[in-house]
């Protein structure tokens, strides 16, 4: 079973994954750390002040939805756990690669001093 903010950052990546954004862009859009948006979209404690910058900005982003998972707009959005640590995983493998390219291209400069 899920907990409230685990629950809010499913929302929130659901929000992210419909208009496209990934946490950099948030991140530069909001002026907090990339950091800072992956807490809020995985679930981990935040301030509130994080979100009220969020829904200042992003106004059409449904505070009862993204708090209670209900709309009075879309009533019939539902959360898919599955998708949402699908999503999770791909964003850890991207990240993995980036993370080995540069070894490598550390490991080949060493390789040749």
């Amino acid at each position: 079973m899920m907990n409230e903010f685990e629950d809010l950052g499913v929302r929130f990546n659901r929000y992210l994954i419909s208009k496209g954004l990934g946490v950099n862009q948030i991140a530069r859009i909001l002026e907090l750390s990339g950091s800072q948006i992956s807490n809020v979209k995985n679930g981990k404690v935040f301030g509130a002040d994080k979100m009220f910058k969020i829904l200042n900005i992003f106004t059409d982003l449904d505070a009862n939805w993204l708090f209670r998972g209900e709309s009075m707009e879309h009533p019939e959005i539902d959360i898919n756990r599955l998708d949402y640590i699908i999503e999770l995983q791909k964003e850890r493998i991207i990240d993995l690669k980036k993370e080995n390219a540069e070894l490598k291209k550390m490991l080949k400069a060493k390789s040749t001093e």
